[in-house]
C-alpha cells in the first residue's frame, strides 16, 4: 500500500512541478527581462539565456514530465494489482487520469501563469539542473528540432506591440491618445512623404531675386514662419525665415538671407525623414520627384502631427491646421479666378 501511495505522489508531484515551471517560463515577458538588466543583472542574464534557447528547458520539462507519468502510472497499476487485484485497474486508471489532469495540469499551470514574477528567480537553477540531468534527451531533442524546426522564431515585433497597445486600451491601462500615438509611431516606416506633405499647388514659394520688401508683401496674410526659395526653373535655393526678413533692410535680396533646406523624394518614409531632421536640425524639406519636378514641402511639424493624429497649436496659433488653411486659400483663389 505504501508503494502505491509513493508511485502516485511521484507521478502527480513531479508533473505538478513541471507544469508550474513550464507555465512560468512561457509567461515571462521580454519587457520584464529587459527591466531586470539594471536591477538584477545576473537574473536578467540567466532568464534571457533560457528564453533565447527555450527549446532546451521545454524539452527537459516535457521529458521529466513524461518519465514521471509513465513510471508513476506503471507503478500505480502494478501496486493496485498486487493490493486490490486486477479488477480495480480500470477504476485506478480513471482516478489517476482525473488526478493528473487537475493536480498536475490545470492547478499548477494556473499558478505558474499567475505568479510567474515571484517564480522567476527560482527558474534558472531548477531548469539548468534539469537540462544537465537530462542532457542526452536534450541533445536528441536539439537534433530533431534543428532538422524540422528551421527558423521558427521570426516575430513581427511591430504587430505585437500594436496588439499590446490594443489590449492595454481595452483594459484601461492606456487612454485613446496613448494608443493612437503608439500605433502611429509604429506606422511611420510605412507612411511615405507624399502622404503627409503639403502639395505644391497650395505652397507659397519665394523667388531668390525678390527683395525683402517684396517677400514680406507676398506673405503678409500667411501665418507661416519659413518659406521655400525656388526659382522659375524649379531649382531649390534654400529657405527664408520671416523673422530674419523683418530684421533686414527692405531692399536686401532674399538670396542673401538663405538658409539650407533639405531636398527629399516623395517616396521616402517619414521615419527616415524624421531621423534626417534630427541629425541636420532642420524643420523643413522641399519635395522633388526623380524628374526634378517640385512636388511640395514637408515639415517636422507635419511628422509630429502624423504621430499625434491631430494638429499642433500653441498660444499664438489662430488656425488649427496650416495645411488645411493652405488648401482653403487655394480653393478661394480658384473660385475668384473663375469668377
Amino acid at each position: 500500500m505504501l508503494l502505491l501511495i509513493v508511485f502516485a505522489v511521484i507521478a502527480v508531484g513531479v508533473s505538478f512541478l513541471c507544469s508550474i515551471l513550464e507555465a512560468a517560463l512561457l509567461s515571462i515577458t521580454p519587457s520584464y527581462i529587459a527591466q531586470l538588466k539594471s536591477d538584477r543583472p545576473k537574473l536578467h542574464q540567466q532568464l534571457q539565456k533560457l528564453k533565447d534557447t527555450i527549446d532546451r528547458p521545454l524539452a527537459a520539462i516535457l521529458t521529466l514530465n513524461t518519465i514521471a507519468h509513465t513510471a508513476g502510472a506503471a507503478g500505480v497499476g502494478a501496486q493496485v494489482g498486487v493490493v486490490f487485484g486486477d479488477g480495480y485497474l480500470a477504476i485506478t486508471s480513471a482516478v489517476m487520469t482525473v488526478l493528473i489532469l487537475v493536480l498536475s495540469e490545470i492547478i499548477p499551470k494556473t499558478i505558474g501563469a499567475k505568479f510567474w514574477r515571484s517564480l522567476a528567480p527560482v527558474l534558472p537553477p531548477l531548469l539548468n539542473f534539469m537540462i544537465i540531468s537530462l542532457k542526452p534527451f536534450i541533445w536528441l531533442s536539439d537534433q530533431i528540432t534543428k532538422r524540422i524546426g528551421g527558423n521558427a522564431h521570426d516575430i513581427d515585433i511591430r504587430s505585437e506591440i500594436k496588439a499590446l497597445a490594443i489590449v492595454g486600451h481595452e483594459q484601461d491601462a492606456i487612454d485613446d491618445d496613448e494608443k493612437r500615438v503608439i500605433s502611429n509611431i509604429l506606422d511611420l516606416h510605412a507612411i511615405k512623404v507624399s502622404k503627409a506633405m503639403t502639395p505644391r499647388m497650395v505652397c507659397e514659394a519665394v523667388h531668390p531675386d525678390s527683395t525683402v520688401a517684396e517677400f514680406l508683401e507676398q506673405v503678409k496674410s500667411m501665418p507661416y514662419s519659413r518659406f521655400p526659395v525656388i526659382d522659375q526653373d524649379e531649382v531649390p535655393h534654400g529657405l527664408i525665415l520671416r523673422n530674419e526678413a523683418l530684421e533686414s533692410h527692405r531692399h536686401e535680396k532674399v538670396s542673401n538671407l538663405l538658409r539650407e533646406v533639405e531636398v527629399v523624394s516623395p517616396s521616402i518614409d517619414l521615419e527616415s525623414l524624421l531621423t534626417r531632421f534630427l541629425e541636420t536640425r532642420q524643420h523643413m524639406a522641399v519635395v522633388f520627384d526623380e524628374h526634378g519636378t517640385w512636388m511640395g514641402l514637408i515639415t517636422l511639424e507635419d511628422i509630429i502631427e502624423t504621430i499625434l493624429g491631430q494638429p499642433i497649436m500653441d498660444e499664438t496659433d489662430t488656425i488649427p491646421s496650416l495645411r488645411r488653411y493652405a488648401k482653403q486659400r487655394w480653393g478661394k483663389r480658384i473660385k475668384t479666378e473663375d469668377a
